[in-house]
């Protein structure tokens, strides 16, 4: 059997349409009812301001009020009563290919760019379907559409379209049953002549959108769910607080102030992927930060948190200054936001934009969860920091900042400089690395702490002596094996500064940049703890951290910060070993500090291992931490103050099993020393302060529950004898700082020229006559110095010899 068909048939039947899946619009309602359920008008406002600002829009209008129920095509209005709309934006409009293509086109989007937020394709149910009627007014174009059903005409066509529409309606309206029926197809058909009229007397090209949408002010089974125009209008100044747009916003013909509210990006918040979650896309685009973690998961850095000053728990979720959803964080002293990488948005948001994917949402509620034990710890701002380990008689490692060589001819060396064997405990070179990766999102991370192990510090003082020098040869530069490529790297930095160097350099390369920088570094540690080896002999390793030392000059006044920074480093150089100076007494008191510090240290430590006995061995060493107040929420008052750390723990290099246990000597008023070794009860605060961080051991991130268990565990064991055991390990340790300043001399000197004795003056009065002149030389410059060995000898003759005491037992340890 054959077929044969003619080719005016077969054309004709390659012609005919194939039939469409019908979408009511009460699916459309439905949809937005049940996806929607918790605040559909907010979301409506939210689809719209969103789209306005990824079409780049400066200026967004928005009109709410009532109006004429218009028809749409061949039918008369669905509505006796509406609540009007219009959202008009200075965007990039769209085409007649954008409308039919992708507006109208469920699921497709033409948001394919990093700083956009669309791309779900269902805001349209929200913005358009499920409402009474809608249009839209874009470049060229004019749409009207009633549900699924739409008409799209240039402006031409849709000026006779829309006269047309409102003949029919008249024609219709003659024909109404009733009066009231008629009055109310006639004013529609007016509506639609007025908006014929007023297409034809405008420009016929627009810039941007201007969406007109009927909603019905009935619809709803609660007050808050009923498109009202006052719940319009309230929904809207609620959204408009959350976000931080910007473009100008008019509402009603009155533009909205911008919030004056400062929020403050604190840290990044990070979600733990696995290597199939990451879309390749992710892997080079340098805005999408992704970090390796050792069991071969990744983190992505999926948004910044930000405080905001308003006191408050909510969690407001943004994209580009515009909220997606609002959520309770209990335990919260502040408002916080979650500004999300606009780059990564659409794959962390869920579909309807009012939550976040399963990934992401255990971040959050793994941030909750920090929250509600630790606020002070999870909002904590990450500012560089400045770590020094002083290596003493008894220590291993050594990371301070001095100067550096960074000449070709370089030799790591771990004999003194006199030629001497090397000691025991000298500090082992620095491992070597074979790839170190940097991308171009890590330059903040980098101007914070460096990379490969490589402090940013020592990398701007080699870019430094690297910019000064001729050619890569005078550096170590010159020693890389790709000749080619240094002096490439050394042209970009002189041209384009230090993070396009980086990019262009390779992981080997910067390997052995890194390499070369550690190794310069070990060296110099090492001969500056050779040159201190007479004041560090008889210390353990003294870590040293300085951070927050710029006072906050927005709060305190330019000149009052500037006067307190002055301060601050004066008394931390004070308390710096490297400035002691037993001969002349330089250093006495903050020395007593450290040596009580490391005996409340080791006493913890002690009581530590004894209650955790799974607690692994473990290296330690016990320094100062130097910082300067910085206004913070106070958890233990509610309020906002100035906080600074009395003590803190670090484990800085998670390879390295050292921990270093920190305390603060300096007050925060005028930066004098915070302890008196013979005070009793700064004593006490001493060897809590000490039991705190090092029950951090076992927690080192947080007050959870586990450093809750090990520091009520540690208080069981402070028992009155105890604490009788450490005050008279102290008390050792500060007389054998004692013998150390034996044979001190204090130079006395006025540093004003105030009428009065000084305070120097008035001591020396104290002293008999002639004792004074024994133990006194006075300068033709009017200072004193005053031999204290021979004073305290002049003084034992008088008054007798002290008690004897068995100096073996303040003597200093030998080193091991």
């Amino acid at each position: 059997m054959s077929f044969e068909i003619d080719q005016i048939a077969l054309a004709a039947m390659e012609e005919d349409d194939a039939d469409k899946l019908q979408v009511p619009k009460e699916f459309h309602v439905g949809e937005r009812d049940r996806a929607y359920n918790n605040d559909w008008i907010t979301a409506f406002w939210r689809e719209y301001l969103q789209n306005s600002t990824d079409a780049g829009a400066k200026t967004i209008s928005i009109t709410i009020g009532s109006g004429v129920p218009k028809g749409f095509h061949k039918n008369d209005p669905s509505a006796k009563e509406i609540t009007r709309v219009i959202v008009e934006d200075d965007g990039t409009g769209m085409s007649m290919d954008v409308v039919h293509n992708v507006y109208f086109s469920a699921g497709a989007s033409t948001k394919r760019g990093q700083d956009v937020v669309g791309g779900f394709g269902r805001a349209r149910i929200l913005q358009a379907f499920s409402q009474v009627r809608y249009s839209i007014r874009t470049q060229d174009l004019l749409v009207e559409g009633d549900g699924s059903y739409y008409k799209a005409y240039p402006v031409e066509e849709a000026t006779r379209r829309l006269a047309l529409w409102a003949r029919n309606q008249r024609i219709r309206a003659a024909d109404a049953p009733t009066a009231e029926e008629k009055a109310f197809l006639e004013a529609a058909a007016d509506a639609r002549s007025a908006d014929a009229a007023a297409l034809a007397a405008g420009p016929r090209y627009v810039k941007g959108c201007r969406f007109e949408v009927d909603l019905d002010p009935l619809h709803g089974d609660r007050a808050s769910r009923r498109p009202t125009i006052a719940m319009l209008e309230e929904k809207l100044e609620e959204y408009l607080a959350e976000c931080d747009l910007r473009c100008r916003v008019v509402v009603n013909g009155v533009e909205r102030a911008r919030p004056a509210r400062k929020r403050e990006a604190r840290r990044d918040i990070l979600a733990t992927l696995e290597p199939g979650e990451i879309p390749d896309a992710w892997k080079d685009n340098p805005r999408i930060r992704l970090l390796d973690r050792p069991d071969g998961r990744k983190d992505v850095a999926f948004g910044k948190i930000l405080v905001s000053e308003e006191k408050g728990d909510d969690l407001v979720v943004r994209v580009g200054g515009t909220s997606m959803f609002k959520r309770k964080i209990y335990g919260s002293p502040k408002n916080l936001v979650i500004e999300l990488e606009p780059a990564i948005s659409r794959e962390v948001l869920t579909s309807n934009r009012d939550g976040l994917k399963e990934a992401y949402q255990r971040a959050v509620d793994h941030f909750q969860k920090v929250m509600s034990t630790d606020a002070r710890a999870a909002l904590e701002k990450k500012e560089e920091k400045q770590f020094t380990v002083l290596s003493g008689g008894r220590g291993r490692r050594v990371a301070r900042r001095v100067e550096m060589d960074f000449s070709g001819s370089f030799q790591v060396s771990a004999s003194t400089s006199e030629g001497a064997e090397a000691e025991a405990s000298a500090p082992k070179a620095p491992a070597k690395r074979d790839w170190v990766s940097y991308q171009r999102w890590q330059f903040d991370e980098f101007l914070k702490d460096g990379i490969g192990g490589v402090p940013r510090a020592d990398f701007a003082a080699f870019f430094d002596a690297l910019k000064a020098s001729a050619s890569v040869e005078a550096t170590f530069l010159g020693r890389w094996r790709d000749g080619t490529q240094a002096s490439n790297f050394l042209t970009t930095l002189q041209r384009n500064g230090e993070g396009a160097a980086l990019e262009i350099a390779d992981g080997a390369m910067l390997a052995f940049l890194c390499n070369e920088l550690r190794d310069r570094r070990f060296q110099a540690d090492l001969d500056e703890s050779r040159r201190h080896a007479d004041k560090l002999s008889d210390l353990h390793d003294v870590p040293i951290l300085k951070e927050h030392l710029r006072p906050d000059a927005e709060r305190l006044g330019v000149e009052k910060a500037k006067e307190r920074r002055t301060k601050l480093l004066s008394a931390i150089g004070r308390a710096d070993p490297r400035n002691w100076d037993p001969a002349s007494g330089k250093g006495m008191k903050p020395r007593k500090i450290l040596a009580m510090w490391q005996v409340a240290v080791d006493a913890c430590v002690e009581l530590l291992m004894e209650t955790q006995p799974r607690q692994k061995p473990f290296p330690y060493a016990a320094g100062f931490c130097f910082s300067h107040a910085s206004w913070q929420y106070q958890p233990h008052t509610g309020e906002d103050g100035w906080v600074n750390a009395l003590a803190k723990y670090m484990q800085p290099d998670s390879a390295d099993e050292t921990r270093y246990f920190l305390l603060n000597p300096l007050k925060d008023e005028d930066f004098s020393l915070a302890f008196n070794p013979s005070q009793p009860n700064d004593r006490a605060e001493m060897i809590s302060l000490a039991m705190h961080e090092v029950a951090h051991v076992v927690a080192p991130d947080s007050h959870n529950e586990r450093f809750a268990g090990a520091l009520t565990f540690m208080l069981g064991k402070m028992t009155p004898a105890w604490m009788r055991q450490v005050n008279r390990s102290m008390d050792a340790a500060v007389s054998a700082v004692d013998v150390v300043f034996a044979g001190a001399r204090t130079r006395i000197q006025p540093l004003d020229d105030e009428p009065g004795p000084r305070p120097g003056d008035v001591l020396m009065t104290c002293l008999p006559r002639d004792i004074e002149a024994a133990a006194t030389l006075r300068g033709p410059d009017g200072t004193s110095e005053l031999d204290c060995g021979r004073l305290d000898m002049l003084e034992s003759a008088v008054v007798g010899p002290e008690p004897q005491i068995h100096e073996a037992a303040y003597a200093p340890s030998p080193a091991p």
